[in-house]
């Protein structure tokens, strides 16, 4: 089959970047071309990611080979870097671009949260190491598929949500879209591998294991982005009350939100009301039981599950956070971008037992 999609890689030596070949390296239509970074020039591919042996004969370089990117019906660049590095290189980089006539060609989708939130004023009270580029921001689609497919079909540039917004947002969106006005109280859980490949004392093991707690309550950068996301970045109709909190696995992400609604409802009205607005969205599953990582980890599902009693409701959501919480979902819209099926490369199972 011919390979219609050439994919570059900035920043080769993170989860991101791995997730990202990992999936790649099955996309029947993609072909990884280039991948770069400051640290391992150089190297083999899978010198880095040994997993990779055998599936990539590629070396690590410092600038993307444009002209094989170029050569192909799609061209595509992730960029995997840290927030603050990734928005500078894909500054430096569309600049070049431009210069050399070949700026219409390339789509980019951003895996940092350099350019998720819109307003320059929040972006700097949440990523104050991070620049503005306020006229970059706004040439980016803030992309959630399942909620973005319209403004993915004109986009060029992408920015890829995070991975706890992701979960919370499609928790919360049949609900908010339906006219919800109140309080979300998200509770959200996560794997260590959500704050990256380098060692911190909050992912070194001896510190992980065993243990449990929450971080950042009411002040997490990805609040904002779950407001923005729900259509009410301001918070005038919706007040999210967010606590992240640090879970003993490597992958996962399992939220749960929490609100009341103005009149009751009974639990078979809510449970349609979630298969409805999921109908059209294939990595979607409304479970009849509480969703289980097991059931999720490795693959590109997002499990929903709601409960209700009376005004109550309880939304749960579980997903791989390395993957429909990132890798996966950049590449469902790069998919999306190139006018290819959602789920061409992703449709498989979970990773049961993990």
């Amino acid at each position: 089959m011919s390979r219609s999609v050439h994919v570059a890689i900035l920043g080769a030596g993170g989860y991101g970047a791995a997730e990202l070949l990992r999936l790649c390296a099955v996309h029947p239509l993609v072909e990884v071309v280039s991948v770069t970074s400051t640290s391992h020039v150089g190297q083999p591919l899978d010198r880095v990611h040994p997993h990779m042996r055998g599936f990539f004969e590629l070396d690590i370089t410092d600038l993307i080979d444009t002209e094989r990117l170029l050569d192909a019906e799609h061209s595509v660049i992730f960029s995997a870097l840290p927030h603050g590095a990734s928005a500078l290189a894909i500054e430096r980089l569309l600049t070049q671009l431009e210069v050399n006539g070949t700026l219409d060609r390339v789509r980019v989708i951003d895996l940092s949260g350099d350019f998720r939130l819109k307003d320059v004023q929040t972006h700097a009270q949440y990523y104050p190491q991070t620049p503005a580029l306020p006229e970059r921001r706004r040439a980016f689609v803030y992309a959630l598929p399942e909620l973005s497919r319209a403004e993915l079909r004109g986009a060029r540039w992408v920015a890829n949500p995070g991975c706890l917004a992701v979960a919370s947002v499609l928790a919360g969106a049949p609900l908010v879209t339906a006219g919800f006005a109140g309080v979300l109280a998200i509770d959200a859980k996560t794997g260590s591998s959500g704050s990256g490949s380098q060692l911190k004392e909050t992912t070194h093991h001896p510190t992980r294991h065993a243990n449990f707690w929450a971080y950042r309550p009411l002040a997490h950068r990805h609040e904002p982005e779950i407001l923005q996301a729900l259509g009410d970045p301001a918070g005038e109709r919706i007040c999210t009350s967010f606590v992240a909190q640090s879970m003993d696995v490597a992958r996962g992400i399992f939220v749960t939100v929490h609100l009341t609604l103005p009149e009751p409802s009974a639990p078979a009205l809510l449970r349609e009301r979630f298969e409805d607005f999921y109908a059209d969205s294939p990595f979607v599953r409304v479970v009849e039981d509480s969703p289980e990582l097991q059931n999720v980890v490795g693959s590109n599902f997002c499990d929903l599950a709601v409960a209700c009693r009376e005004r109550q409701v309880v939304v749960m959501a579980a997903l791989d956070n390395l993957v429909k919480g990132m890798a996966g979902m950049a590449i469902q819209n790069m998919n999306l971008l190139c006018g290819l099926p959602e789920s061409t490369g992703l449709w498989a199972p979970a990773l049961r037992p993990v």
